[in-house]
């Protein structure tokens, strides 16, 4: 049975659902999803892990306090959700936004993970993907999020055969409240993390779907080369969207890496 709660972290309420028994495994989503963003894998997780979803800031049932917002803020509210949970150490798993979260997080407080997968992310951004996305916060910001064209976070054989997880993603992402939305963007809207992640010592796992729209390969790849011992696994054929494009395949490729950590700690 699942169990619901919101916990505090720097003066706000953080929505959390535990689900399943075991090592603790966090799933962080990204911009514009909350933790159902996770349903399609979450019971695969849960038969071996204690499964532990929260609502990032500015998002889902989370509060959505002015902003800014700012990725050692969510690291601080990443934080808050293990030791609310009481939990010292977990498996973590961050996508596209939720990846950038998890490494600020894993640079921040290191001795609090076992091991890492950071999926359709990066570990830094360039200038005009900077000014595109503080473009993105003020027009929505200022004015809605107007036609939403969801099919950029698929694999373009995965949206023209699926249309309804197309439409639903949508839809998701027009529930949004658009201030929330836009400090969420504008947090993620500049970093440079690639060399302060030089000093991280453990079993990292990278997951990059090779038709990304949204985030493209070769910002796995630079990621991937930071951190040492690290594995890059590169999906031909899927996009942005691994956990909903290829739940059963990336509940058990999370599954392999947490269980290999487990059995030789």
């Amino acid at each position: 049975m699942a169990d619901e709660r919101f916990i505090e972290a720097d003066g706000i309420r953080v929505f959390v659902r535990c689900e399943g028994e075991g090592t603790p495994l966090v799933l962080t989503h990204g911009l514009g999803d909350d933790h159902r963003f996770w349903d399609p894998c979450v019971e695969m997780l849960a038969r071996y892990h204690r499964v532990i979803r929260w609502d990032v800031r500015g998002f889902g049932k989370t509060d959505k306090p002015a902003g800014p917002y700012d990725l050692a803020m969510h690291a601080r509210d990443l934080c808050a959700v293990l030791d609310a949970c009481s939990v010292e150490r977990a498996h973590l798993v961050g996508l596209s936004m939720g990846g950038v979260i998890t490494q600020q997080f894993l640079i921040d407080f290191p001795q609090r993970a076992w091991s890492a997968v950071l999926a359709s992310t990066s570990s830094e951004i360039s200038e005009k993907a900077t000014a595109n996305w503080r473009r993105l916060a003020d027009k929505v910001e200022s004015r809605g999020f107007g036609r939403i064209d969801a099919s950029r976070s698929f694999s373009a054989e995965f949206a023209r055969t699926h249309p309804d997880i197309v439409t639903a993603a949508a839809e998701q992402t027009a529930s949004n409240d658009p201030a929330g939305y836009a400090a969420g963007a504008r947090s993620v809207a500049e970093y440079h993390l690639t060399a302060q992640l030089a000093d991280l010592r453990l079993p990292t796992l990278i997951l990059q779907g090779l038709d990304d729209q949204l985030t493209p390969p070769g910002g796995s790849v630079r990621l991937s080369r930071a951190i040492p011992g690290s594995r890059l696994l590169l999906m031909p054929g899927v996009g942005h969207s691994l956990a909903v494009e290829m739940p059963e395949w990336f509940a058990a490729t999370v599954l392999a890496l947490t269980g290999a950590t487990e059995f030789c700690s």
